[in-house]
């Protein structure tokens, strides 16, 4: 089931490449090809479940490549590669535990999805209980978030925060930016970094004496609204909260 999860993610991968014959570049694309960008893939097992595979994919040509990171499976991150012919796509999903997958699929004229069937070839070690095994995948690409968005942190006994984030898309799924913060007690403004992979978002900061955040959570397919929620360390700890951040541009 963990080698299905890394298959179908390559596989949506490949399959987002294969859509080049006539595809134009779809929201959320890097521009180094049809397939490069930010996605999320399920695979569903014919006998073990599912699991789902998210990441950053590189795309030279015809061939692509991706480091992802797998959730319900038997490795937590695996290595993907493949090419494509027209919406044809084919791959390989190599785990480190060991294992290796076949996919093959193919990618909607739009671009923006991908779906197909995968195949475990080999499986040992941890990865033992999926050789074999078989089933499909599907993948939808997710747009990384950029430039500003804005909203407020309610904690239960603190006055609301405004949070205001400028962000960039610094490629290999890493993101920079801006946070800005008013009526907090103790924060004002701070570089962030952090990373996406598929919908999943985390970024960092750290305003010095004045405490520092990481804000986690989830982006969706469009990047238009943020859900994230605050840790703050610091004499402001007490401002952790959630909040919903709407793109403002």
């Amino acid at each position: 089931m963990k080698s299905i999860l890394a298959i179908a993610l390559a596989i949506c991968l490949v399959g987002s490449i294969s859509g080049c014959g006539g595809y134009s570049s779809p929201s959320g694309s890097t521009g180094g090809g049809l397939l490069a960008g930010n996605w999320q893939f399920t695979y569903v097992s014919h006998t073990q479940g599912s699991s789902t595979v998210s990441g950053t994919i590189t795309q030279t040509g015809n061939n692509f490549s991706a480091t992802v990171t797998l959730t319900n499976s038997c490795a937590a991150t695996a290595m993907l590669s493949g090419t494509l012919n027209g919406y044809a796509l084919t791959g390989t999903i190599t785990e480190a535990s060991p294992e290796t997958i076949n996919v093959t699929g193919t990618v909607a004229t739009g671009g923006g999805t991908a779906s197909g069937t995968y195949q475990v070839m080999s499986a040992t070690g941890a990865c033992a209980a999926a050789s074999g095994d078989t089933g499909t995948w599907s993948g939808t690409r997710t747009s990384v978030p950029v430039g500003p968005y804005g909203g407020m942190m309610r904690s239960a006994d603190r006055l609301p925060v405004q949070v205001n984030l400028n962000l960039k898309d610094a490629g290999a799924g890493r993101i920079t930016g801006m946070a800005n913060f008013t009526n907090s007690a103790c924060l004002r403004s701070m570089d962030v970094t952090g990373t996406i992979s598929g919908p999943n978002l985390e970024l960092r900061g750290d305003g010095g004496p004045d405490g520092s955040v990481v804000l986690t959570g989830t982006t969706d397919k469009d990047a238009k609204t943020l859900a994230l929620t605050s840790a703050i360390s610091g004499p402001c700890q007490a401002e952790s909260a959630a909040a919903t951040l709407s793109k403002l541009q």
